[in-house]
């Protein structure tokens, strides 16, 4: 499995920022031991692995966890600067656990925790003891959860973050939200080097209570920003300001109230919607068949940006998907005789191959199962809910005011709404949603309509009354009146964002989500000031560049399904030529200017649909775009956050993560007050240490996710020490080296029958090509014994 080298994934930013902080206090011939906390423990181990770790530290351990003494180590205490991990580090120095301590504290405004701040200036510096201990206070901008390339999330403990600003009853939090949100965003400004231009969300005429929410965002987050820049003079670097000024901008849910409640088609969507297993615990639960005929219980996530299977697949149509993953698998078994069927192995030559090509075969092989067998899954439950038969076709005409896929408007949807109603096969959610989506495109109901509605698909009628109070009356609070006075009152008015594409694409994915024309608008600076004002800086007119497409015609583009496609997919372990000038190109090398970056922040949730968009945006405008929030909502996520809006919803009953960390016990445990000389065993072998002291004489920087840095030259001595490679690995790789040498190839993979499977391009339904490369004849194949599936399939997405 190949690496994600892009250098400008959030992930390889995070990496490599913090890669290079740590290096940057770190002296020769001292040995470390990095101190995290768990939250930073979440974080890290996101970006990096274990054993890229242990090539730039000794080890690493939980502050506080039972520490052994080790008095020839110095320690690197990376947690955040709270009250409770600074008495942690002076338990350290009352124990004399460590030789010396340095700190790589999470930067933070002195305004987002007063009592820690103050803690930190009265007692801890104050401290002789610590003032001695310490060789170096420093500060880090990595607090950021970075879960896909161009996604970033506040943290990863908030599931839902509509209560915290839209119930009334956690209005004492608002506040420490967008202060959390404000550091949020500087930490991804300073790891990228930016110092943006900030624009935010002012709806006119808007009356709700969240109103200014985005404004309060903006507010707050210049003022951190403004805070920083007088604490660090060099900022923003020569670097930064030479760059074209980046552009964020600040809005929160109430921008686009259709995009959570629909349901998307792409196979990420779906499978993150739709599978229980990831839906509700990110885990998905299959059975696979190994090499030797068992079926073993398997659990996969789908959070591997080094997945190009993955990485390619997740924001096409669930059919070209379902297409694709079968073409692959079909070309694999082609192109891979001996290792399909290795009892056909008759020379010596036979043996070497598979045993060079053995270990990846093996992991195409199940990334392939996996992908496959999900794919099957989705479909199989579209098809009992009847998602795409049924209810998707209704709600793409109701986001299209009434217009059909055939462009008649419909002036029978309340007809339409009833039959959907009625049907058994729909589940309850899905009834819910249908009543307010077409709620939304009525402009409002009365409330005896609802009754009725809510009573019509089975709700008792006790409960009625309570799930009226509890889930419609709430969508008020976003700034949309769900009820009318009387039925001859006007539609209620809100200004929508989103457009509908009846061209090149299917009957259920018409709707495209209001942020992507908004920041559409904003990489071109033609988003209406009115709507979206500068908070403090506005570019001036030699500031504003507009760049081209890449391609001729940029609406095609935007709706083009086939832009994340890449269009040479290989398998990672055939063989592979040198980096070529188009390589180079996509990673940003050869001597490239930067290209702008644009950042999007949406409080209170984004869905996959705005994620995709935002993938889009980048390929056909030819910049880099990112999008932030504290949450993924899906449909029944926006459910359940409407009915955590109602006013009978205490702190305790919404149980948040901000509310538990303001509560949070500042005692330490008494057994960090004892020295650890006995009873505790080492966290590293002593063969890491001097195996770590030998890497840092040699100076040789760590080789992580997208890191530009050669991977450090070791002995296979020494890598066995930390427990990287295993015997038979070391055999593997030697039966590489033999087989490159009597073929003459890359000892990664075949010289000729290389496992890639290159994907065609599809025509979308009005004909015009979507991105993509050849395929080998095997398609052709694997088209004729799916095509009765497909055929069936089809029937559902017009």
């Amino acid at each position: 499995m190949s690496k994600n080298k892009d250098p400008n994934s959030l992930i390889n930013i995070q990496h490599d920022y913090i890669y290079n902080k740590i290096k940057s206090i770190q002296q020769p011939k001292q040995i470390y031991n990095l101190v995290i906390d768990k939250k930073v423990e979440t974080i890290l181990y996101k970006s990096f692995t274990k054993e890229q770790l242990l090539r730039i530290v000794a080890s690493v351990e939980l502050i506080d966890s039972e520490r052994r003494k080790n008095t020839y180590m110095t320690a690197i205490y990376m947690v955040e600067q709270s009250i409770y991990n600074m008495r942690c580090i002076m338990a350290d120095v009352t124990t004399k656990r460590y030789k010396k301590g340095m700190t790589l504290f999470a930067y933070q405004d002195e305004n987002v925790d007063p009592k820690a701040t103050k803690f930190f200036n009265n007692k801890f510096l104050s401290n002789p003891g610590v003032a001695d201990y310490l060789d170096y206070i420093g500060r880090i901008n990595f607090e950021y959860n970075a879960v896909e390339t161009r996604v970033f999330l506040t943290d990863d403990k908030t599931p839902n973050s509509m209560p915290i600003y839209y119930n009334k009853n956690v209005l004492n939090f608002v506040m420490p939200q967008i202060k959390l949100v404000a550091k949020c965003l500087l930490n991804v400004m300073i790891s990228m080097e930016e110092y943006p231009f900030i624009r935010f969300y002012r709806p006119m005429d808007a009356n709700y209570d969240a109103k200014r929410l985005p404004e309060l965002i903006a507010d707050e987050f210049q003022q951190q920003m403004d805070e920083y820049c007088r604490s660090n003079q060099n900022y923003p670097t020569p670097e930064v300001s030479a760059k074209t000024r980046s552009i964020l901008l600040i809005t929160d849910r109430t921008i686009d109230l259709f995009a959570p409640l629909l349901h998307e088609f792409t196979y990420q969507a779906m499978a993150m919607d739709i599978v229980q297993g990831l839906e509700r615990e990110g885990v998905f639960k299959y059975q696979s068949e190994n090499e030797k005929g068992e079926i073993k219980d398997v659990e996969a996530t789908l959070d591997d940006e080094n997945d190009e299977d993955w990485i390619n697949l997740r924001h096409l149509h669930i059919i070209e998907s379902s297409e694709l993953i079968v073409n692959k698998i079909t070309e694999l078994v082609k192109n891979n005789p001996l290792m399909i069927d290795r009892s056909k192995a008759s020379t010596s030559s036979d043996l070497m191959y598979i045993v060079a090509h053995l270990k990846g075969f093996d992991e195409e092989r199940k990334q392939l199962t996996l992908h496959k067998t999900l794919i099957d899954k989705c479909l199989d439950i579209n098809a009992s809910r009847k998602l795409a038969e049924f209810a998707a076709d209704f709600e793409q005409t109701c986001c299209a005011d009434g217009v059909s896929f055939e462009g008649e408007r419909n002036k029978h949807l309340h007809d339409d709404l009833i039959v959907l109603l009625a049907r058994d096969d729909l589940h309850i959610n899905d009834k819910m949603r249908l009543i307010l989506i077409y709620a939304y495109y009525r402009g409002g109901l009365i409330r005896a309509d609802f009754e009725k509605l809510i009573k019509f698909i089975g709700v008792d009628d006790r409960h009625i009354t309570g799930l009226m109070e509890r889930c419609f009356n709430n969508v008020d609070k976003l700034g949309f009146q769900l009820f009318k006075t009387d039925i001859k009152d006007k539609p209620f008015g809100k200004q929508y964002f989103h457009t509908i594409n009846n061209e090149g694409t299917y009957n259920t994915s018409r709707y495209t989500p209001g942020i992507k024309t908004i920041m559409q608008n904003v990489a071109k600076y033609s988003l209406d000031r009115e709507w979206f004002p500068y908070f403090r800086d506005i570019p001036l007119d030699d500031e504003v560049v507009v760049t081209e497409p890449k391609s001729s015609s940029t609406k095609k583009d935007l709706n083009s399904s086939g832009t994340l496609r890449n269009p040479r997919i290989k398998a990672s372990w055939a063989s592979q030529t040198g980096t070529t000038s188009s390589n180079l190109s996509r990673y940003g090398g050869g001597g490239q200017k930067q290209k702008q970056r644009i950042f999007c922040y949406v409080a209170g949730g984004i869905t996959y649909s705005e994620i995709r968009s935002i993938y889009e945006l980048s390929n056909s405008l030819n910049k880099e775009i990112y999008i932030g929030s504290e949450s993924i909502l899906r449909p029944r996520d926006f459910l359940i956050g409407l009915q955590n809006l109602s006013q009978n919803k205490t702190l305790d009953a919404l149980d948040l993560n901000i509310v538990k960390e303001s509560s949070k016990n500042e005692e330490i445990p008494n057994f960090l007050y004892n020295d650890g000389s006995a009873g505790i065993s080492r966290p590293v072998p002593r063969q890491q240490v001097s195996g770590q002291q030998q890497q840092q004489q040699q100076q040789q920087p760590l080789s992580g996710r997208g890191s530009n840095y050669p991977p450090p030259q070791q002995h296979s001595q020494s890598q066995s020490q930390f427990g990287q490679v295993s015997s038979f690995q070391q055999q593997v790789e030697q039966q590489q080296q033999m087989y490159a040498k009597a073929h003459g190839s890359s000892a990664n993979g075949s010289s000729g029958a290389s496992g890639a499977g290159h994907y065609k391009k599809r025509s979308t339904k009005s004909g015009s090509p979507e991105s993509s490369s050849a395929t080998t004849g095997s398609a052709e194949g694997s088209s004729s014994s799916t095509s009765g599936k497909r055929s069936r399939l089809k029937k559902l997405f017009k």
